[in-house]
C-alpha cells in the first residue's frame, strides 16, 4: 500500500469517525426529566432535591410543572462546573 492510499485510507476513517459522533450525539435525549438525571449522576432524586433547595446543584429549566436537565449542564456540574 502507497503512502497516498494509507492517508485516503486515514482521511476515510476521520470521516467516518466524525459521523459517528454526530449520530451519537443526535441519538441522546436534548433533556432528561429529574429522574433521569438523577440516575445520569448516579444519585439519587432527593439528593437532586435537596442539592437544589440549599441553592446547589446543575443548572436546570423548567418546562410547565416539572424541571428539565440537559446532559451538557449535568456534565459541566460534575466535572465541578457550573451550578443552579
Amino acid at each position: 500500500m502507497s503512502q497516498a492510499e494509507s492517508e485516503v485510507l486515514i482521511n476515510e476513517l476521520r470521516d467516518l469517525r466524525a459521523r459517528l459522533a454526530r449520530l451519537e450525539r443526535n441519538r441522546r435525549p436534548k433533556h432528561l426529566n429529574q429522574k433521569q438525571a438523577a440516575e445520569y449522576l448516579n444519585r439519587s432524586e432527593e439528593w437532586l432535591r435537596r442539592e437544589h433547595a440549599a441553592g446547589r446543584g446543575p443548572k436546570r429549566s423548567q418546562r410547565g410543572r416539572y424541571w428539565d436537565y440537559t446532559i451538557e449542564d449535568l456534565d459541566a456540574y460534575a466535572s465541578g462546573g457550573d451550578a443552579a
